[in-house]
């Protein structure tokens, strides 16, 4: 269980510096891509929190995975976004 806690942490310290590093490269060219990729990566985040940090077995939890969906809607609501821009 000590090692679920252990990964579960990393991963999260893993997703809030990818979202702080899509959150500078926003800050220095202000395009709603990094922005948007900032927020996906909060929301993956939250979700892995969740997940390590609450006692829910493997199978409980779908509520859990809307924030996953959402996620994954953002990053390509992002793509589709910058693409139409171009």
């Amino acid at each position: 269980m000590t090692l679920n806690f252990f990964l579960g942490g990393a991963i999260c310290m893993g997703l809030l510096v990818i979202s702080l590093f899509f959150l500078r490269f926003w800050t220095k060219t202000r395009d709603r891509l990094f922005l948007f990729f900032a927020a996906a990566f909060v929301l993956l985040l939250i979700e892995w929190a969740i997940r390590t940090f609450t006692s829910m077995s493997a199978d409980s939890g779908t509520e859990v995975y809307l924030i996953r969906l959402l996620a994954f809607v953002m990053l390509i609501a992002a793509i589709v976004d910058k693409n139409r821009r171009a």
